[in-house]
């Protein structure tokens, strides 16, 4: 049958289980301590013993609500990080577009080179603002994603990489600028769960 120590550790599991990796190494450094501090008690081996070195450390909700903020402090910087890269890659491919285009023309009207380009402007603006004002929202990170898919699909349709077949180093570029997307995409969903959780965390706290 599982001890105290058991459903703490299985509690403390299912608190954190928004980060997995997490989950499991909090659980087994915390497991190991709780086992710790109960075998030195007079009364082990006992469920006392363990309830007793359970009771010292804490509750499990509020435990994981203190490994759940740091774990979004960490998922903000691999979004901004990621955010980072896919600004530079996209910036690099929208030069490669525009020195190929320049000799092979536009292949839609005006509106997807404005949009290719003042997408990308605004990703920038909120990028730099929410970085040294907001930097641990949410809004910031989800609006930069929003304007570079923008951008980027908009300067893939305006250079008809699909169709006019664009030399390797262009095609290459879009591909990595749309790699990056998806990349900075799953960090802005993990970024959004651990922020949903820990704001339960504190509240149930």
């Amino acid at each position: 049958m599982a001890g105290v120590i058991d459903d703490y550790v299985a509690s403390l599991r299912r608190e954190l289980d928004f980060d997995p990796a997490l989950a499991r190494r909090m659980a087994e450094d915390i497991e190991a301590h709780l086992r710790d501090a109960a075998e030195a008690d007079p009364a082990w081996p006992s469920p006392e013993a363990e309830r007793r070195a359970v009771e010292r450390f804490g509750l499990a909700r509020e435990i994981a609500g203190q490994f759940a903020t740091d774990a979004v402090s960490r998922q903000a910087r691999r979004t901004w990080i990621a955010l980072l890269a896919t600004v530079l890659v996209t910036f690099i491919a929208m030069r490669l577009r525009v020195m190929w285009l320049n000799d092979f023309g536009d292949s839609l009207s005006v509106l997807a080179p404005l949009v290719d380009r003042y997408a990308f402007i605004a990703a920038l603006a909120v990028g730099a603002i929410g970085w040294f004002a907001f930097r641990r929202s949410l809004l910031p990170l989800a609006i930069c994603l929003g304007a570079l898919a923008a951008s980027i699909a908009a300067g893939i349709l305006r250079a008809g990489l699909f169709v006019e077949g664009a030399p390797l180093h262009v095609l290459l570029a879009a591909a990595g600028e749309i790699a990056l997307t998806g990349l900075l995409s799953f960090h802005v969903i993990g970024l959004g769960l651990r922020m949903r959780r820990t704001a339960m965390l504190r509240r149930a706290g």
